[in-house]
């Protein structure tokens, strides 16, 4: 493990880049926005991992593929 998140600077930057017609700001995001995108993927991680400590499976594929059914279906913009 790093003292840094896996979302740095750059790679917030990236998601924005990527995603900025869809975003109501259109300046680049600020340290406060950086942080709150990294406090939501903190918070998804948390719970895929309370998702699998209450699934009772052993094979990964199946553990996989119950994962995408119970995530919830993501529009496409």
């Amino acid at each position: 493990m790093t003292d840094q998140h896996p979302l740095t600077d750059d790679l917030c930057y990236q998601i924005w880049q990527d995603n900025k017609d869809n975003w109501l700001m259109w300046q680049e995001p600020c340290p406060s926005t950086r942080r709150l995108i990294r406090a939501a993927a903190d918070w998804q991680l948390e719970q895929v991992i309370a998702w699998l400590d209450d699934t009772d499976c052993d094979d990964p594929q199946e553990t996989a593929q119950r994962l995408k059914q119970a995530m919830r279906p993501q529009e496409d913009n």
